[in-house]
């Protein structure tokens, strides 16, 4: 036989005594044997030779007797507590679960415990010295049995109400987490379907810009679409992602104006103003992007001048502020109600509830705003 195998058969062994005997015992935490101490401790101390003993004890100078009587009873006590806790805790962890084969099982370990506790006991006086006439000793026995079987029996109700509490306790936590899982899983989701929505609304926009331009200037078209190329390698494997930096938007927005660029000429000019610090924050993918394609869109193509377009990130108090604005002609009232907004307003509203906003309004000086607030923390994207 291999070597290695044979070394490895005890361990397995080992092992699976290990587990066995961690599942027989389950349950019996330092805390349950600690409880279970006390009471044993508390039944000493309240039979006739404990406590009403004590003074009695220390008037007469007879505090060591009173010690020994105490310790004596404590240790008969646990020689006959222990069989029965590892055959009814053994048990209850190894056999039936539930129904009337529980309920047999652990009046049979109760019963059968019990008779091998009484017989330890019996052992113990016989070994320390006690003399006591058997017939008396039978009907002590019988008395002792009948007693540690009721208060025994009384035991495991009271455990076994508590066990399927606390089972009622878990299996409401477990469907409360459940619950939280599946709503997170439908919103994750929906997230996908509405970004699968804009990444073929964005692409079939782009694809159709450089068609046009082909038609007018083929190498202006060959170097729009060579730049398109470029971007799709750098956008693509991050639209599928859930999250992104601010810094990651500005080099997608970056690449998606320039494109725009070459189609529009000098009619179209852009500046991104994000500080430094608020880079690496992350925000949703693919909110920023079709509010810049919507502002070039609606409000600087229908413009016969252009304009500007200017996207900008701040933060207040506890919320950041993400805004894209141009000079073009504004927007009509009950406009904004494109896939791309949509989809925004959706995405904002599954991630962050009513903390998040998008808001659209015509500036003063011309053109028009959309700002989205977000809070700043960024707890949502762990």
């Amino acid at each position: 036989m291999n070597p290695r195998i044979t070394a490895a058969l005890p361990i397995a062994g080992s092992n699976r005594r290990a587990g066995f005997s961690a599942a027989a015992f389950s349950g019996l935490t330092p805390q349950v044997l600690a409880l279970i101490a006390a009471l044993l401790l508390a039944r000493v101390l309240g039979v006739p030779q404990g406590l009403g003993d004590l003074v009695n004890a220390v008037n007469e100078h007879a505090l060591g007797d009173w010690l020994f009587r105490l310790i004596t009873g404590y240790a008969l006590l646990l020689v006959m507590a222990a069989p029965m806790l590892i055959i009814i805790v053994a048990t209850a962890n190894l056999g039936p679960q539930q129904g009337p084969g529980r309920v047999a099982a652990l009046a049979i370990a109760l019963v059968s415990s019990t008779v091998v506790g009484v017989f330890l006991r019996s052992a113990a006086f016989v070994v320390l010295g006690f003399d006591i006439h058997p017939d008396k000793a039978s009907t002590v026995s019988i008395y002792v049995w009948g007693r540690y079987v009721l208060l025994g029996g009384m035991l495991i109700v009271a455990a076994e109400f508590y066990r399927r509490e606390t089972a009622s306790i878990k299996a409401i936590q477990q469907a409360e987490l459940d619950g939280a899982a599946f709503e997170r899983d439908l919103a994750e989701a929906r997230l996908e379907v509405m970004q699968a929505q804009i990444e073929p609304h964005f692409l079939f926009n782009t694809l159709a810009n450089v068609r046009r331009l082909y038609d007018k200037d083929s190498v202006a078209g060959q170097t729009m679409l060579e730049n398109l190329m470029r971007y799709l390698q750098v956008a693509l494997p991050r639209m599928r992602e859930h999250r992104s930096t601010l810094e990651r938007d500005w080099e997608l927005i970056e690449a998606f104006l320039r494109i725009q660029q070459i189609r529009m000429g000098q009619r179209l000019r852009f500046s991104i103003d994000i500080p430094p610090s608020l880079r690496g924050h992350p925000v949703p993918t693919m909110v920023l992007l079709p509010l810049v394609e919507n502002a070039i869109k609606h409000g600087i193509n229908p413009s016969p001048q252009g304009g500007l377009v200017r996207v900008a990130a701040r933060c207040e108090g506890e919320t950041l502020i993400l805004s894209v604005a141009d000079t073009g002609v504004g927007f009509a009232p009950g406009s904004g109600g494109g896939i791309g907004l949509a989809n925004v307003r959706a995405r904002l509203a599954a991630q962050f509830g009513e903390t998040a906003t998008l808001a659209l309004e015509n500036n003063d000086v011309g053109g028009a705003t959309a700002t989205i607030v977000l809070p700043l923390t960024d707890e949502w994207a762990r």
